[in-house]
């Protein structure tokens, strides 16, 4: 019987014939294990996807054939590849991303280092971020600084405010408006207000409660 892949592709007269069934039927394995083939062969030319290859990755970046596991192989390739990156924000920012869930990368000029911020709700793998930050540090920068940070949410406090009005002649009061005039009687608005403030809060503040209501 002709497969279904190929009997899509046919005639329907072709399906009665014999020796069509049977060159499919053998070539089936042949057409499969080419495909296999040439997708191993694309693999190659994708470092987390390369085996057989990586003997070629590491004449390219470091004239010799490394040991190990392949993992810890390409991850040496790996590495070696970024570090010809110059340092900049972007390639520090592939860095952070790689190793947690990085918020931004901030540039101390006067500490002469680089802090990552990243989510304190993520796993962070601290070891790799320094190994690889280390193996593209220039000189002039002195070290990393990875910092946990907690989302900030603002504490919103209204109130209400009041105005009032205060009516005063009262007798006998003088007010002078003028040099040598007195007298007169003024009326006079008092407003009492209040503004509206607005705090950040770092994180939360033990035993600190706010009423809801």
């Amino acid at each position: 019987m002709i497969p279904l892949r190929y009997r899509e592709m046919l005639p329907p007269y072709m399906y009665e014939i014999d020796m069509v069934e049977r060159h499919f039927m053998v070539m089936e394995q042949e057409i499969d294990d080419r495909e296999k083939k040439i997708d191993d062969l694309g693999d190659q030319f994708i470092l987390q996807r390369a085996t057989w290859a990586l003997s070629m990755w590491e004449w390219i970046y470091f004239r010799q054939e490394k040991n190990g596991t392949l993992d810890h192989r390409r991850e040496e390739i790996r590495r070696k590849r970024w570090a010809k990156r110059p340092f900049t924000l972007p390639t520090l920012r592939l860095i952070g991303n790689k190793y947690g869930k990085l918020l931004n990368v901030i540039e101390d000029f006067q500490e002469k280092e680089i802090r990552f911020e990243f989510a304190a709700g993520e796993k962070i793998d601290l070891a790799a971020l320094e190994a690889d930050f280390e193996y593209i540090r220039p000189v002039h920068i002195l070290r990393s600084v990875p910092v946990a940070k907690t989302p900030e949410q603002p504490i919103i406090i209204r109130g209400v405010g009041y105005g009032h009005q205060v009516d005063f002649p009262i007798c006998g009061l003088e007010i002078p408006v003028e040099v040598g005039v007195s007298g007169k009687l003024t009326n006079q608005t008092l407003t009492v207000g209040s503004s509206r403030i607005y705090h950040g809060v770092d994180g939360p503040i033990t035993g600190f409660e706010l009423p809801i209501k």
